[in-house]
């Protein structure tokens, strides 16, 4: 995704340039500058990739725009143009860097062939720097990764004495100073790149790090980890300037990323999501803020793709799964034995993750834990380790939070649900437990009906004593028990997210005197329904 500045303050001969048609080249933006200082506030707020220029401008001339380009964007290509060919030009423009010196007048075909040469020899340089075959040479020195991991300990709160940090730091020879401002990079891999990422994603990762490191390095000194949630880190100290990063403008940092999401777009066909932290002082204060970042990316959908965060900007608060949540619960259905009611209810799960945007880290753990605590239990019930009851030989246990994406947990839980219905330990599938199962249907559907132990006999065809101690054997409680709790649970989760009156409320639970239900309500969990209404809307 090559972008591409012209420059002459000739307004028909710049209007002519611009006209042309350079999307056939492959030149994805086009912008213009009347003069060379119009064109060095250009360059201020976004990256440029090659400049044409003409020379004999007022103010900054064009070899005086090359000159600047040398000294600030030496990545950036620059062709220039003049109707002067005398030799003392062109051997300043060669000084200075310029790719090519064309004479005017120039056809527009003779334009576009130089800037199609000029875009060739960028894009090789950037395809080495993105190349694949060097990130694997990477993989293989040993000095990246122990400065690796000595960042993530000073991340995570592990400190060192003084007198231990500047020697490893001189042993890793990393020259960032002590009680200097700092600041630092998170990437978030997307996806896309190719889509080979699953097979390829680090030799991805560090294809990425070697193109913001070539993008970062001539400004700042960088220091690179992968954290233990899988975010690339980018440290960065702003080099012989003892102040803030800020000195060299708001938006440098901002302009690098965005740069890095348009590389890595074009040259990896891949996506990042960037987030810019807040400074502080190395080391004491590196851990408290990137704590802070952590937090902020967590909240932010995996769903979003190539999004450039500055700390501090305001997000959406984190919310709660109401599916996940909505009896029965995941664990009582996995008690009965109802396999199929556990898959539609983790699909009703991720299709809210998907359709309100909650695909959040935050919420990937939420999801996690609750079916973790679920199938520990139904594990230990039968005396066995997790393991044991599903045979699988690695779990989510180990690492949760490696589990980052939607996919990665339904794969993982449906994984288990298979393993368990299959496995010997227990069978699910005994008369018992469809009998159970068969009640606890027809009393979630009939909730605001006759649930009476003798409706429920009915139903199945037995007589109520023996129905109330079968049950109470198996369940270890009582079918007046479970109606009660399932009653509660279903309005807490109504109260708190749909507006419905407490009356309606209450006649959708099966009580038909709204004071009794609020009466019950309140015995259950401490508050009456609207005081649990207006405290849940306050978290939230």
């Amino acid at each position: 995704m090559i972008q591409l500045l012209l420059v002459d303050d000739e307004p028909m001969l710049l209007k002519s340039m611009v006209e042309n048609d350079w999307r056939s080249i492959g030149v994805e933006y086009v912008f213009q500058a009347a003069s060379g200082l119009e064109a060095v506030e250009v360059l201020k707020k976004t990256p440029i990739d090659i400049v044409v220029t003409d020379i004999r401008m007022p103010g900054m001339n064009g070899l005086q725009l090359c000159k600047h380009l040398q000294d600030h964007f030496p990545r950036t290509k620059c062709i220039l143009l003049s109707g002067y060919g005398e030799f003392e030009y062109a051997r300043q423009a060669i000084m200075y860097g310029t790719v090519n010196y064309l004479l005017k007048p120039i056809k527009d075909e003779e334009l576009m062939d130089e800037v199609s040469r000029v875009k060739t020899l960028f894009d090789q340089e950037w395809e080495h720097v993105g190349s694949l075959e060097r990130a694997r040479q990477t993989l293989h020195v040993h000095l990246p990764l122990l400065r690796s991991n000595l960042l993530n300990n000073l991340l995570t709160g592990n400190t060192l004495s003084s007198s231990a940090l500047a020697e490893r730091m001189k042993e890793y020879q990393l020259p960032f100073k002590p009680g200097i401002n700092c600041s630092f990079i998170l990437v978030r891999m997307d996806g896309g790149f190719g889509d080979a990422m699953e097979h390829d994603d680090l030799l991805f990762e560090y294809a990425v790090h070697n193109i913001a490191c070539e993008i970062l390095e001539p400004d700042y000194n960088v220091w690179y980890c992968k954290d233990t949630f899988g975010y690339l880190c980018f440290l960065l100290q702003d080099k012989g300037m003892e102040g803030s990063l800020k000195s060299r403008g708001d938006n440098v940092l901002e302009k690098s990323a965005y740069e890095l999401q348009l590389k890595v777009s074009a040259f990896l066909k891949g996506q990042v999501s960037v987030l810019i932290s807040y400074e502080g002082v190395f080391p004491d204060e590196l851990a408290l803020h990137y704590r802070k970042s952590l937090n902020e990316f967590r909240k932010v959908p995996r769903s979003d793709k190539e999004i450039l965060i500055m700390s501090g900007m305001p997000r959406v608060q984190s919310r709660s799964l109401q599916s996940l949540y909505s009896p029965p619960s995941i664990q009582q259905l996995l008690e009965a034995g109802r396999w199929a009611d556990v898959r539609t209810k983790l699909s009703d799960v991720f299709e809210e993750m998907s359709s309100k945007k909650m695909d959040t880290e935050e919420n990937m753990m939420e999801v996690i834990y609750t079916l973790m605590n679920a199938f520990l239990y139904i594990a230990h019930l039968q005396g066995k380790t997790l393991m044991e009851v599903t045979g699988l030989e690695t779990d989510v246990s180990s690492d949760p939070r490696s589990f980052n994406r939607a996919d990665q947990v339904m794969e993982w839980a449906v994984g288990v649900l298979e393993s368990m219905e299959s496995g010997s330990i227990r069978e699910f599938k005994d008369s018992k437990n469809q009998l159970i199962s068969k009640i606890h249907r027809f009393i979630e559907t009939h909730i605001a009906q006759d649930v009476s132990l003798q409706t429920i006999a009915d139903h199945v065809t037995l007589h109520p004593v023996y129905l109330s101690s079968m049950y109470k054997q198996e369940m270890k409680e009582n079918i007046s028990d479970f109606i009660m709790r399932y009653r509660m649970e279903k309005a807490a989760v109504m109260l708190g997210s749909t507006d419905i009156k407490i009356y309606e409320l209450a006649s959708q639970m099966g009580f038909q005197n709204p004071p009794y239900f609020s009466k019950l309500f309140k015995n259950y969990y401490g508050v009456t329904p609207q005081e649990y209404r207006d405290r849940h809307i306050t978290q939230s």
